[in-house]
């Protein structure tokens, strides 16, 4: 969610109520450590957007559908307490999954008992505690009204805070589109600039945090998979399209640890002269070819949340003859997410 450019609010100048605005990308920038506790983090307002606390603004996209679709926002270290909602039209149903820390295991649609027993059972008001403190999926089901609830609430009663950074994943099972979100975190900022001077970046253009926990008045780090060889052929015969035999293998360990996993087949063309004045890249989803629209990887996978092994293979046909790719020094590409949502690039696998 990080990764769609958000305009943050500049306070007015003294004496006026007029505002402008700046508009950043990736968490790094969009949430630099400046203000006080109990005020907005990346800007200081000369007061606080709440009564008795802070907020931290996540801007409002209107028409920003994401059906069926995965995105993730950053609770920071120091947050004592989060909002988030979002709108879905009205009349209508949707679920949705939310953890906190990994990505749910729950991939199907809930059932008409789990709807209803998701609806009549919600607990927004004390929905964040229990995210943060309970490691396992949490249901949120849209009552038909518009606006769709997702998260609310304090740490706890006594104004505690989180101690490390990590994500809250949400996965749509079902359901309308949900159209916009917005939200409110409030923090301790010290115990937050000390989490997020801790953090270790993406290396992404626009830097959000990695998806292992970043440190902050505690914690610890997820240990990235133990190891994984990629080995890739040629199957298919001279003239015809071009047809990959990828073999993906991997430690039991890292299986047991990920039993869900996506896969992306990219092919890079290369700034050329011609056609392409900058780097181009195009996914190959199963039966047809695709470019990218942030913040939706899940789209452009080749394959999408299937179940793990140690052995996996994978046989992309690329349309395009070998000589064809060639021309325009075409190169493919290979990358994979484990089930807590690390992005791991095994870099380029043709032309070897």
């Amino acid at each position: 969610m990080h990764q769609t450019a958000h305009k943050i609010a500049l306070p007015p100048a003294p004496g006026t109520f007029v505002y402008s605005f700046d508009t950043k990308v990736g968490f790094k920038e969009q949430y630099a450590p400046t203000g006080v506790t109990g005020c907005a983090i990346g800007f200081g307002t000369g007061g606080c957007a709440f009564p008795g606390g802070g907020s931290l603004s996540l801007p409002e996209f209107t028409g920003f559908q994401m059906q069926n679709q995965e995105f993730k926002i950053f609770i920071p270290a120091g947050t004592r307490s989060f909002l988030f909602s979002g709108y879905a039209p009205q009349g209508t149903q949707s679920a949705f999954v939310l953890r906190y820390g990994k990505e749910p295991t729950r991939v199907a649609a809930l059932s008409g008992a789990e709807y209803q027993n998701a609806q009549t059972g919600e607990r927004i008001d004390t929905s964040f505690s229990r995210l943060i403190k309970e490691d396992v999926d949490h249901f949120v089901v849209h009552d038909g009204g518009g606006t769709l609830r997702f998260v609310g609430g304090q740490l706890d009663a006594n104004r505690g805070s989180t101690d490390q950074g990590k994500w809250l994943y949400v996965r749509q099972l079902s359901g309308a589109a949900l159209f916009d979100y917005q939200g409110a975190i409030d923090v301790d900022m010290p115990k937050y600039a000390a989490g997020y001077n801790a953090i270790s970046w993406t290396t992404s253009p626009f830097p959000d945090p990695v998806d292992a926990a970043s440190p902050g008045g505690g914690g610890t780090t997820n240990p990235p998979p133990a190891g994984t060889t990629i080995t890739t052929s040629v199957v298919s015969a001279a003239g015809q399209p071009l047809k990959l035999d990828i073999t993906m293998t991997q430690a039991a360990a890292d299986v047991a640890a990920n039993p869900r996993i996506s896969t992306w087949v990219a092919a890079r063309i290369p700034a050329n002269g011609l056609f392409y004045t900058t780097d181009v890249w195009f996914f190959r989803k199963a039966d047809s070819w695709a470019q990218l629209v942030l913040p939706f990887p899940e789209t452009v996978a080749y394959t999408s949340l299937g179940t793990n092994a140690a052995s996996l293979k994978f046989t992309p046909t690329l349309d395009l003859a070998d000589t064809d790719l060639r021309a325009f020094n075409i190169e493919i590409y290979f990358g994979y997410k484990t089930s807590n949502g690390t992005f791991v690039s095994k870099g380029k696998i043709w032309p070897q």
